[in-house]
């Protein structure tokens, strides 16, 4: 044990504290020297412990006064202090020397105890409480006992009285102050004694079995006393807490029928008469919370509503300001009513605000990771040694269960043979490895024709965490709506349906917004910016057209940054049955949607419960092993596209998602089929890219190549003259004519203007026009100018500068892809 005042700085002079070894027979310094306890202290300290002491002010003092008068206490506990000697089963010999401290915990005195054969012999000098092992206190009771058998062979935190009559009432009293969760054990002969002895402090008392002997192991005897403290702790029979004393004596018992408060007075007989007042329905103090600044202090407080729903309410201190108006009304809203009557009213008000606080919590306002702990919107994973964490906020839980897992897994099957069904359910499980393996946020755009089954399976795959039409989200929503879904789910997944309903305006900022891990900025009151809202997660998006031609619609100019983090996936699995790749189901593949949705309606909730506990048992090791597999899916993958390599990351984070969901025994697919899916699905990814390593380049290139062969005809004028048979030129009508087209040449002319407002439509003008002459698209002017002045005339007669682009060079892009 080994346990030094906080002023000796000297080396320990025994290893080990008390050992069991075989003892030698030999007396301890005080048997040897008689009944003089003053000389056989100072040889004591002459010979063991005076380098402990040295220039110590106080205990030069108390060897000064030693020979003044001697207090003898028998069966005095120790548990953690200096100790030398040797011991077996039957006897301890040696010296120990303790503190004494008072009320502030300061040292007062010294105890030096010599453990004999016979008995325990004690000198005390100065006043006050003996007090062991206060680093411990976090974690155990605190033992109040005058047991040496609890003193010697208890791992709990030990606190012994040296005091007379009134065995130092006042530095317990500071202790139970500083250790709400307090205890006073001792062995069940000592009940009538413990429990006169502090009725009046308010601890909790527990009682151990005599132990039977030194013999008894630590984990036994702690095993025991582990026992007798939940016993004390528990609330009387029927009860749903422990009783609660209020200031005017009387005291509340709270109930399953309700909270009562107990008075006692004494008739004209001098008799005792109880009254029992019902003061509201049953209210139980959970505990208290803040926040990880340690601000933003609260009560923690649980009941039923009328309807047996049970409400676990976070109120903020300040609310009981005044009144405690805000805090009732909170209180009403979720189904209890507080008491009219003032009386009664403040009875309840005082129960909330002053009942003894066992629990503290750390109040958080956004899900995720936190160190190896999970946090949700109604549950908290992993192990929590401190406190632990609870979220506190006002948005809708979107998590729920039905159903069993054993269903959800029947579902997971059906869906199995499908590639992007299982990117899907695997992205679904991918979110909380993001922060952990220091992924970027991004998401999956799944596009097409109508009702070929994408939003079937990315809905299905919203029954990982919930009821489906719950947790999937329509693009139909603001960017500060979706903020506040994304918060809701950090290090999670979130999927939105249906790309046409958004506007286009705001698609982009929600794009990044989700993809640069944090929301927009805001001013509070004060004129500061508050935080930003933070959040790190993985989401797939469903619509029949991509994002790029869904902002040109609305006039938006595209950035290709958006592509690396929206990677665009065509539904059509090219087998014709839409995203589902043969029918495993039913005869077509409506059967096949019809019985995912029958299914996923039934079934939710169960896989995200057993996902994340998988994660939290073992987050570390799990963490190694997913970065070793994600290396695996990357080099497999390989490709010479540099900007596809970032992208190539998410699709691998998903991949081993869904390996690991299925190592844990939750989708219930052969393992490696994630890889084999989600590597196909990187594939196709991969083939739209067309034939340049620079996405941004590609989709500009395939932007003009669209253009021209859309519009060809229609809005670019032949410059070949064809005549009438009487000579009159004939000039087909063109409506709404972009430029001219010069099939001799195979060059398409258009004007810088048209060219601005016409053709670069949801794209960077500059940046285009440098794409295009870098490509060799166009045929260059003077000086390397992307205008040229015709070589001919056009039918007006003029001749402009005009850009000349490539009919030839364009129309190969494609075979060159």
């Amino acid at each position: 044990m080994n346990i030094k005042p906080s002023w000796d700085t000297t080396p320990d002079m025994f290893e080990g504290g008390i050992s069991n070894a075989t003892p030698q027979k030999q007396q301890s310094p005080l048997e040897r020297v008689g009944d003089d306890a003053s000389h056989s202290i100072v040889e004591a300290l002459e010979e063991y412990t005076v380098p402990l002491f040295n220039n110590n002010p106080l205990h030069i003092a108390m060897l000064e006064m030693m020979g003044g008068c001697p207090v003898e206490i028998r069966r005095s506990v120790i548990e953690n202090a200096t100790q030398y000697g040797e011991s077996n089963d039957n006897a301890l010999y040696g010296l120990a020397v303790f503190d004494i401290f008072d009320e502030n915990l300061q040292p007062t005195g010294a105890v030096f105890s010599n453990p004999t054969i016979e008995g325990f012999k004690d000198i005390v000098f100065g006043h006050g409480g003996l007090y062991f092992n206060r680093s411990k206190l976090d974690e155990l009771s605190l033992i109040v006992t005058d047991d040496i058998h609890l003193a010697f062979n208890t791992a709990y935190p030990v606190y012994a009285p040296y005091q007379s009559d009134k065995i130092n009432a006042y530095t317990l009293k500071a202790l139970i102050k500083a250790c709400p969760d307090l205890c006073v054990i001792a062995p069940v002969h000592q009940q009538d004694d413990i429990q006169r002895r502090y009725t009046d402090l308010d601890v909790k008392i527990a009682f151990i079995p005599e132990p039977p002997n030194l013999a008894m192991s630590q984990d036994e005897l702690d095993s025991m006393i582990k026992v007798a403290v939940e016993q004390a702790k528990a609330p009387p029979k029927g009860h749903l807490a422990k009783p609660f004393k209020m200031d005017d004596g009387s005291w509340l018992h709270i109930l399953e029928s309700g909270l009562y408060q107990i008075k006692e007075k004494q008739d004209e007989n001098g008799e005792t008469k109880q009254s029992k007042i019902l003061i509201s329905n049953a209210l139980i103090i959970l505990g208290e919370a803040r926040s990880l600044k340690n601000d933003n202090w609260k009560r923690v407080i649980q009941f039923h509503d009328k309807d047996r729903t049970l409400h676990t309410l976070i109120i903020p201190y300040e609310h009981f300001m005044g009144e405690a108006q805000d805090a009732l009304k909170l209180i009403a809203s979720h189904g209890l009513m507080p008491p009219r009557q003032t009386y009664k009213k403040n009875v309840f008000i005082n129960y909330i605000q002053d009942y003894p606080i066992e629990k503290r919590f750390r109040c958080v306002d956004r899900t995720g990771w936190y160190g190896n702990t999970f946090v949700t919107t109604n549950r908290t994973y992993g192990n929590q040694d401190d406190e632990q964490l609870l979220f506190n906020s006002e948005m809708k839980d979107p998590y729920s269960t039905m159903g069993t897992l054993e269903g959800w897994q029947e579902l997971s099957r059906l869906i199995e043979p499908h590639a992007l069904a299982v990117l899907s359910f695997a992205c679904a499980f991918s979110g909380q490895l993001v922060t952990p393996l220091d992924i970027e946020s991004g998401g999956f755009h799944i596009y097409g024709t109508s009702t070929d089954g994408k939003s079937t399976i990315t809905k299905a795959a919203c029954s990982v965490w919930g009821r489906p039409k719950d947790v999937s989200k329509s693009w139909r929503t603001t960017d500060n709506a979706l903020e506040n879904d994304a918060e809701l789910r950090n290090d999670n997944y979130l999927n939105l349906d249906e790309l046409r309903q958004a506007v286009p305006k705001a698609v982009s900022d929600i794009v990044y917004m989700l993809t640069g891990a944090q929301g927009k900025a805001r001013g509070s009151k004060s004129g500061r910016n508050r935080e930003n809202k933070q959040f790190n997660l993985m989401y797939t998006s469903t619509g029949e057209i991509a994002l790029e031609d869904h902002l040109r619609r609305g006039g938006i100019e595209m950035d290709a940054g958006l592509l690396l983090r929206f990677a665009h996936i065509p539904s059509d699995s090219g087998k014709g049955y839409g995203v589902f790749e043969r029918i495993n189901y039913g005869n077509s593949s409506s059967d096949v949607g019809n019985r995912i949705n029958e299914l996923s309606a039934k079934h939710y909730g169960h896989a995200g419960i057993k996902w994340l506990e998988y994660l939290t048992a073992n987050k570390d090791d799990l963490m190694l092993q997913a970065q070793s597999m994600l290396d695996d899916f990357i080099a497999k993958h390989a490709t010479k596209n540099s900007q596809a390599v970032r992208v190539l990351r998410r699709f691998a984070l998903v991949a081993v998602a869904g390996e690991l969901a299925t190592q844990a025994g939750i989708t219930g697919w052969q393992q490696g089929r994630s890889f084999d899916a989600v590597g196909q699905c990187f594939n196709t990814w991969l083939g739209t890219l067309g034939n340049g390593e620079n996405i941004e380049e590609t989709k500009i290139l395939e932007h003009f190549k669209a253009f021209f062969e859309a519009h060809g005809t229609s809005r670019f004028e032949s410059l070949t003259v064809i005549r009438h048979p009487d000579g009159e030129v004939i000039r087909p009508r063109i409506h709404n004519r972009v430029g001219y087209y010069d099939p001799d040449e195979r060059i398409y002319l258009v004007s810088s203007t048209m060219f601005k407002q016409e053709m670069c439509i949801g794209i960077n003008e500059a940046t285009a026009k440098k794409v295009l002459k870098a490509n060799g698209w166009l045929v260059l002017g003077e000086d390397d100018r992307v205008v040229k002045r015709m070589g001919g005339k056009l039918p007006d007669g003029s001749r402009p500068r005009m850009m000349h682009f490539k009919a030839d060079v364009m129309h190969s892009f494609d075979d060159e892809s």
